[in-house]
């Protein structure tokens, strides 16, 4: 770690930081708040987020008497996707705070029933016929925007970008389904306000996450030089390159910033790295100051930092380490020329 009187070694405690103060006012429009959560909820929440829906919803084709649920909006979401996954106009009949009732067209014999379950919380199936003897259905009245939504949640997620003219020929070749354009272009409105507010409720349980990092008492870096060597980390980092990522133009903007050193194999190995809201010299300062003090840099001598030009980089190190080294990296001036 340069010519430092005193070597790297021992164990530090993590740290842990944030360059910016929350922002209440935006964070609340989404409902979410990074105290209210214990890790418990959070490892409940991460579980919940790990049920996806697949292409052919098969996870939904089946209907048992078994089946129970948290409440009547998550039962409504199964029996639309039974109907989608089936070719079936299940229409509904009954609906109100205690039960729902589904039937399908005139003639056919199956009906669902699902109320409150007195023996316990929740609800689920009282009555059950799952027997059919209707036509399959190529405009299905349970394809509703919320449905539609849900379904291509991942795929919005994945590609930003999905057309409508994409959405519509997949629901055809899946379900042979004709879903109206309206519908699918709100329905693709409502996925992408659903993750970017799902985003910021992620970000918003960072502070959770810390705390819970914190109370642990047995959470440490270990920079002793076995360990680092352990990792192919030379014993004496020399040189450190810096590195930055932007996020994509969107509610959620801002752009990752870090540091790494050279292995013995002659790959590289990230030191640290932090989520800014935006790269300055205020950002890379406190980035810095944070780095400095966990590898023991001192003043900064016999360290060098190659960059690729970050905003406010330079002026952050002569500022948080003076006696430091500094160079442009050639592959990025050679790419950028």
């Amino acid at each position: 770690m340069g010519d430092h009187e005193e070597p790297i070694s021992g164990q530090y405690p993590c740290e842990l930081g944030t360059d910016c103060e929350s922002d209440s006012d935006k964070s609340s429009d989404y409902g979410s708040d990074a105290s209210e959560y214990d890790f418990e909820e959070l490892e409940s929440l991460r579980m919940q987020k790990g049920k996806e829906v697949n292409d052919k919803l098969s996870h939904y084709k089946e209907l048992d008497k078994s089946m129970t649920f948290k409440d009547l909006e998550e039962a409504k979401k199964v029996m639309n996707f039974y109907a989608i996954a089936n070719y079936k106009p299940l229409k509904l009949r009954k609906s109100d705070k205690i039960r729902v009732r589904y039937r399908c067209v005139v003639g056919c014999p199956f009906v669902c029933l699902i109320s409150e379950d007195k023996k316990g919380p929740g609800f689920k199936v009282k009555t059950l016929k799952t027997e059919h003897n209707c036509e399959d259905a190529f405009e299905n009245p349970r394809a509703k925007t919320k449905t539609i939504a849900e379904y291509f949640r991942s795929k919005v997620q994945n590609n930003p970008k999905y057309k409508i003219k994409d959405m519509k020929l997949d629901l055809k070749n899946q379900f042979s389904l004709n879903v109206h354009k309206s519908i699918l272009k709100r329905a693709k409105r409502m996925a992408l306000q659903q993750l970017q507010g799902s985003f910021l409720d992620d970000y918003n349980r960072l502070k959770a996450y810390a705390n819970k990092i914190r109370e642990s008492k047995h959470v440490v870096i270990n920079l002793a030089k076995d360990a680092m060597a352990e990792v192919g980390v030379q014993t004496r980092v020399e040189t450190i390159h810096w590195t930055r990522r932007d996020f994509p133009k969107g509610s959620l903007q801002g752009a990752i910033i870090g540091g790494c050193c050279t292995r013995l194999s002659e790959s590289f190995l990230s030191l640290a790295w932090a989520v800014v809201d935006k790269e300055n010299t205020l950002t890379w300062t406190w980035f810095l100051e944070l780095l400095k003090h966990s590898l023991n840099l001192k003043d900064g001598t016999s360290i060098t930092f190659m960059s690729d030009m970050q905003k406010g980089l330079l002026e952050a190190i002569r500022t948080v380490l003076p006696l430091s080294n500094h160079r442009f990296c050639v592959r990025h001036i050679e790419a950028n020329w």
